[in-house]
C-alpha cells in the first residue's frame, strides 16, 4: 500500500477561514447600515428642529404675536413630522423665552415609540436607540453687533487702499495735503465736526456701540482725549501686542455723512472696517492706554511726518463689513427692524 504524502499542511484552511471572515464582513455591514440610518434620521430630526425654531420665532416676532408663538408645542410637532420620511417625531421641548425659542425634537417610530427602532444591531442586543436634536432661534430687532466707539470717515477706510499699513486719523491735519489720503477736511485742526474727533456716544461704563440697522446715526462724544471707558480694553490691547507674534482684529464703524455740530453732531454710519491693530495715538502721550506703537507703526508715523498732534489709529485694512453682516439680534424694533436668527 502506498502513502499518500500531504506536502501542504495549511491545505483546506481556506473555506473555514472564508466563513470567519464572512461573518465578520456581514456584521461591519450590518453595523454600517444602522448607522447610516440613525445620521439619517437625526438629520431628519435637525431639520425638523430648525425649522420649528424659526417658526416660532417668525411668529413672536410678528405684530401682534402669531398663534405659534402661544402655542410651541403644537406648532414644532406639525413642522417636525413635515421633516421627517415617515412623518413621526416626537417634540420633548418647545418654549419662548426673553426673545428666545429652544426646541428639542426626538426619534419615534410608526406606532408612537420614542426611539428609533434599529435593525441588524438587535443581532448584538441592542434593539433601539434614542436620538435627539436641538436648535435655538431669536427674535427682535436687529441692530449692528458691539463695535469700538470711534468712527473714521468713508473715505479714512477705503477698500481699494493700496497701503498695507494705514494711519486712520481721528484728528490732525499733517495728511491733508497727501494724495494718498482722499480726506480733505476744512477745519484746520483737522476734525470731521466742531468739537468731534470721531469717539461715539455708548453706553456709560463699556467700550462698544451698537448701531441700528434701520437708524444708523450715532451721537459724537465730543472731546480729544481716549474715551477713558476703554482704557482696560486698549491695554489689553497693548498687552497682546507686545509679542510680535499676536495680532489684534477690531470693528470700527465707518461714517459716510454728518449732520449737526458740537455736542448735537451726529455720524451715520455706512459699514465697518475690519482693521488688524498695530498701535495708537489717541492722546498725545507716550503710554498705555492712550498710546501704543509696535515697531512698523513708529516707522509708519516717521515716514508721514506725524506730529503729537495728529492722533488716530495705525492698522492694516483687511475688509469693509456691512451692517448686516455685523447684525446681531437685541434692538429695539422701534423702526421697523424686526428680524429672527438660528443661533443654535
Amino acid at each position: 500500500m502506498w502513502r499518500l504524502k500531504n506536502d501542504d499542511p495549511e491545505r483546506g484552511v481556506i473555506a473555514p477561514l472564508t466563513a470567519l471572515l464572512m461573518v465578520f464582513l456581514l456584521g461591519m455591514a450590518a453595523f454600517a447600515v444602522d448607522v447610516s440610518t440613525m445620521y439619517s434620521e437625526h438629520a431628519q430630526l435637525q431639520n425638523g428642529a430648525d425649522s420649528s425654531a424659526l417658526a416660532i420665532a417668525l411668529d413672536c416676532a410678528a405684530t401682534p404675536p402669531a398663534a405659534g408663538c402661544a402655542a410651541p408645542v403644537a406648532s414644532a410637532a406639525g413642522l417636525a413630522n413635515s421633516n421627517a420620511l415617515d412623518a413621526h417625531s416626537n417634540v420633548l421641548s418647545a418654549t419662548v423665552n426673553s426673545g428666545t425659542v429652544n426646541v428639542t425634537t426626538q426619534a419615534q417610530d410608526t406606532s408612537g415609540n420614542n426611539y428609533f427602532s434599529l435593525v441588524f444591531a438587535r443581532a448584538l442586543g441592542i434593539q433601539t436607540s434614542d436620538i435627539r436634536a436641538s436648535a435655538q432661534a431669536k427674535f427682535g430687532g436687529y441692530m449692528a453687533g458691539n463695535v469700538v466707539p470711534l468712527s473714521f470717515s468713508k473715505c479714512e477706510s477705503d477698500p481699494f487702499f493700496s497701503k498695507d499699513l494705514q494711519f486712520f486719523p481721528s484728528h490732525g491735519n499733517a495728511l491733508a495735503s497727501d494724495p494718498a489720503y482722499e480726506c480733505i477736511t476744512s477745519s484746520s485742526s483737522g476734525l470731521e465736526v466742531p468739537g468731534g474727533f470721531g469717539w461715539l456716544d455708548h453706553v456709560a461704563g463699556t467700550c462698544n456701540v451698537k448701531v441700528n440697522i434701520a437708524d444708523p446715526w450715532v451721537g459724537t462724544n465730543t472731546g480729544q482725549n481716549y474715551d477713558t471707558d476703554c482704557g482696560t480694553l486698549m491695554t489689553q490691547w497693548g498687552n497682546t501686542l507686545a509679542d510680535p507674534k499676536k495680532t489684534v482684529e477690531i470693528l470700527v464703524p465707518i461714517f459716510d455723512n454728518r449732520r449737526g455740530t458740537g455736542t448735537g453732531a451726529e455720524f451715520h454710519i455706512e459699514a465697518f472696517a475690519q482693521v488688524s491693530l498695530r498701535g495708537w495715538n489717541l492722546k498725545g502721550g507716550n503710554t498705555l492706554p492712550e498710546d501704543f506703537m509696535t515697531a512698523e507703526a513708529t516707522k509708519l508715523s516717521k515716514a508721514l511726518k506725524l506730529k503729537s498732534s495728529d492722533n488716530g489709529i495705525f492698522a492694516r485694512f483687511i475688509k469693509k463689513v456691512s451692517l448686516a453682516e455685523a447684525a446681531t439680534l437685541g434692538g429695539p424694533t422701534t423702526y421697523g427692524a424686526p428680524g429672527v436668527q438660528l443661533t443654535q
